[in-house]
């Protein structure tokens, strides 16, 4: 699948493996994880079919207010 890590520089993209996502969910706890467009909160990141995922993408989380 496609990983594409968002930061304020611009993006990474990678292919990776369940397990290679997973980490990088992991090593990004203040990014929110986006699963094939869809926000995916991480506490159901175990029960995502990762066999038909195509792409993921960690955003840096967004914190609004006045």
């Amino acid at each position: 699948m496609i990983l594409n890590i968002l930061n304020e520089t611009g993006h990474t993209q990678l292919t990776v493996t369940e397990s290679e996502v997973i980490d990088q969910i992991n090593d990004h706890p203040t990014h929110w994880v986006f699963v094939d467009g869809a926000f995916t909160s991480r506490e159901n990141i175990t029960s995502v079919e990762w066999d038909s995922v195509e792409s993921v993408n960690l955003v840096p989380a967004v914190v609004g207010g006045y």
